[in-house]
């Protein structure tokens, strides 16, 4: 029952890119009326999909049911409630239909092959805990998450544990800021556009990508911002779930301004089958378990 809700919210989706794409359906009034009932219906049938679900979970007595509740409260409030603006403006461009489009799929795809599989046992979520952050360790999860989330064996390894921002090729670059127990923790992460278009490729048709780059974007600012945020909790073993607040891309110039500012207490900089990618976080937490793990080995 609750793989037939992710299925109809897919074609959901599926539904309103073709609907914006029909050259019937280019001009303004039709956009608006297609966002308008399409964040209707969205919102509408997400909010039954998540009541069924946490209905599935309390009869079973699921342990994690409480963070699980709060990412799909998160997602509603953050992401299909801000949609809702559009609508009420009465403009609309296709441009923003692709941005809330992406943003749903990037959601669906990391939360359904995480959280979602964790429900019935299955996944990284239920993996044994990271007991020991060392470069090993850290490999092993960014791979497993890649194959998790994506199906995509990228065969990651460390580049440099002390990336500092260099230039590393055409990339994209982006922010996430996120807040646990009143704390705030920055993220920046950065991939190779190879990397982008393989991923891109792995999610959307050919037809789908064309001229629909908000489409792949907004679905790369959801997937990163809950992808890293999966791997940290996985890596820190924190108590209390991070709350995801905001995120933006960042040109190469802001990247190394922000590592100048900010100097993160975490910066990894990956190579992979498809390309680099980077993740630099001052979360305080992953910053102890990591000095931790190097004063054991050294000891």
């Amino acid at each position: 029952m609750l793989d037939n809700d992710h299925k109809r919210l897919f074609q959901i989706a599926e539904k309103i890119v073709n609907a914006v794409n029909d050259p019937q359906g280019t001009d303004e009034r039709t956009r608006i009326f297609v966002v308008r009932e399409g964040v209707k219906y969205m919102k509408n049938y997400f909010a039954e999909h998540a009541a069924r679900e946490e209905a599935y979970m309390r009869q079973i007595h699921y342990k994690d049911y409480a963070a699980h509740k709060r990412l799909h409260d998160e997602f509603q409030r953050d992401q299909l409630a801000r949609f809702e603006q559009i609508t009420e403006r009465g403009t609309c461009t296709r441009d923003e239909v692709f941005d809330f489009i992406g943003a749903g799929i990037g959601w669906l795809l990391e939360h359904i092959s995480t959280a979602d599989m964790a429900i019935v046992g299955k996944g990284v979520l239920c993996q044994p805990a990271v007991e020991e952050i060392n470069d090993q360790a850290v490999v092993e999860e960014v791979n497993r998450m890649f194959i998790a989330t994506l199906n995509m064996d990228v065969n990651a390894g460390i580049l440099s544990r002390d990336y500092a921002g260099e230039n590393f090729g055409e990339a994209v670059y982006q922010k996430f800021v996120y807040e646990r127990e009143g704390q705030k923790l920055n993220v920046i992460a950065g991939i190779e556009k190879q990397f982008l278009v393989n991923v891109a490729q792995s999610v959307y048709t050919e037809e789908d990508l064309s001229d629909a780059d908000a489409l792949v974007l907004s679905s790369l600012e959801i997937f990163g911002a809950n992808f890293w945020r999966t791997l940290g909790e996985r890596l820190a073993n924190p108590e209390q779930l991070a709350d995801y607040r905001e995120g933006r891309f960042l040109t190469q110039k802001q990247v190394r301004s922000l590592f100048d500012a900010q100097q993160p207490t975490v910066s990894v900089l990956f190579g992979s089958d498809k390309g680099k990618f980077f993740i630099a976080t001052d979360d305080q937490l992953l910053a102890s378990r990591q000095r931790q793990a190097a004063v054991a080995l050294c000891s």
